[in-house]
């Protein structure tokens, strides 16, 4: 149990329920919204099903790769993703593990995106990184919305 509250955020979009999912689970779309500006992800592996692997590589503006590994605990397509996954550091240790439930809905041509990030662990350096957390994630998510624009 970690000392960090849960974080919650919903967005809707103006796009039909499959094309967010295709967003949240396609690598080659998965690249181009996950990660807020300047970062970006050079790599991206989703083996989209109950224990499968997430891989995510990270790249800061000087060329630093942080690698995201993980795995999806829930998938019932087109609805619910659980993922729990961890950056690691230069030596491969995690600095922090969080659970993500992502729920969608359609309502109207709309979807409605909930998404809920729970820190189920942190280490010792965690504290720089989640604290970027929320902003990061709204940045995201503009873009996602920019995407399915």
């Amino acid at each position: 149990m970690s000392d960090y509250q849960p974080l919650h955020i919903t967005r809707t979009f103006t796009a039909p329920r499959q094309a967010v999912w295709d967003a949240l689970t396609q690598p080659d779309q998965f690249k181009q919204w996950y990660m807020p500006a300047p970062f970006s992800i050079p790599a991206c592996e989703l083996d989209v099903r109950p224990g499968g692997a997430i891989r995510i590589d990270t790249q800061d503006p000087d060329g630093n790769i942080m690698p995201v590994t993980g795995e999806y605990t829930v998938v019932e397509e087109p609805s619910k993703l659980v993922t729990v996954s961890s950056p690691l550091d230069v030596d491969g240790n995690k600095l922090f593990t969080t659970q993500q439930t992502i729920v969608l809905t359609e309502s109207d041509g709309q979807t409605t995106f909930d998404i809920t990030a729970e820190v189920l662990s942190a280490g010792p350096n965690a504290d720089q990184y989640l604290q970027g957390m929320e902003p990061g994630l709204n940045q995201a998510l503009d873009q996602l919305g920019t995407l399915l624009a």
